[in-house]
């Protein structure tokens, strides 16, 4: 997908889009699920990552509102 592909789906916090890329952002040092229900962060702000793991990596958090780093079926999810 495209920037703007993933950008749209942020947009419309699609939740059929989760697992499959976090969007991080930088003006807060935080990453999210696509479906997360915070704010929606300027384009320049945003970055993408495959995984939760690779954006904690890059220096980043995890939301506490979508909770990324949590698994499917668990009860943080």
């Amino acid at each position: 997908m495209t920037f703007d592909e993933r950008y749209g789906v942020i947009l419309s916090r699609d939740p059929r889009f989760d697992g499959q890329f976090v969007m991080a952002v930088s003006s807060t040092g935080i990453y999210c699920r696509p479906s997360c229900p915070a704010r929606t962060p300027r384009p320049s702000n945003v970055s993408f990552f495959a995984t939760s793991a690779a954006a904690h990596e890059a220096g980043y958090r995890a939301c506490k509102r979508c909770l990324p780093e949590a698994a499917p079926g668990s009860p943080e999810w």
